[in-house]
């Protein structure tokens, strides 16, 4: 037998066992397995890459790149990561998100000599503590790794919320615009990092996009403060943004 046929054994006795002890199940089909199943991580890779815009755009709305359609095992995959710590399926949407970066930096026809930062979009600070990670600078710092064979890439947390935003979740996009607008600073002791405005271009990433607003916002801050902003790029994008360039 194979090491790949050994290893294919191994997952599948592993999630079995999980199962048996832990309940453990696939966030993207809730069948029984440990992690993303074979079945699901099929779908996730099987996603192309693609430029995407939402109609309509919030004005200063940066080129985005996005690995895939916000669907029900997106879904899944996304919340499981972000709200039950799934660290497990942060290597697969980590990749994703470090092909959409990709995308974006041949659209914009980026050397690959030319160093970038990925930055990520900022969670509550209250959040970050009841979840115990930051699940989107997991990801960006995966995708880092996943293009540093290929390119000067790094990530770093140069934005922060201010105090007093509104959760997101249960606002429309006029109102999202409203909430956000001013409500991301440069994070404190930025200047003392050496990835300063005069420095690499950077990228903002985040888990999805919706209506833009957050993206928008993360650029209009970071621009203000002199950064070379080459765009955004996210794991997934809702149906609405898929209208492309």
């Amino acid at each position: 037998m194979g090491e790949r046929a050994l290893g294919d054994r191994a997952d599948r006795w592993w999630s079995a066992t999980a199962d048996l002890l832990l309940g453990a199940s696939c966030p993207g089909c809730r069948q029984p397995w440990w992690g993303a199943c074979p079945s699901c991580r099929g779908h996730v890779l099987a996603q192309p890459t693609r430029l995407t815009a939402p109609t309509p755009a919030p004005p200063g709305f940066p080129m985005t790149a996005t690995a895939s359609t916000y669907d029900a095992v997106h879904r899944g995959l996304l919340h499981a990561h972000k709200e039950d710590q799934a660290l497990m399926l942060t290597p697969l949407l980590g990749d994703r998100l470090a092909a959409s970066v990709a995308d974006l930096l041949a659209a914009r026809e980026v050397p690959p000599h030319e160093p970038i930062v990925l930055v990520p979009m900022p969670s509550a600070a209250a959040a970050v503590r009841e979840r115990g990670f930051d699940a989107t600078a997991a990801l960006a710092g995966r995708a880092a790794r996943t293009l540093a064979g290929q390119r000067l890439v790094r990530s770093a947390g140069l934005l922060a919320q201010r105090r007093g935003l509104a959760d997101q979740a249960e606002l429309d996009a006029a109102q999202r615009a409203a909430n956000l607008r001013g409500g991301l600073r440069l994070r404190s002791g930025v200047d003392s990092l050496r990835w300063r405005p005069d420095g690499p271009a950077v990228v903002v990433v985040d888990d999805l996009v919706t209506t833009g607003a957050s993206l928008t916002e993360a650029v209009r801050c970071l621009t203000a403060a002199g950064y070379e902003v080459l765009g955004a790029a996210t794991v997934s994008a809702t149906v609405r943004m898929l209208s492309g360039y």
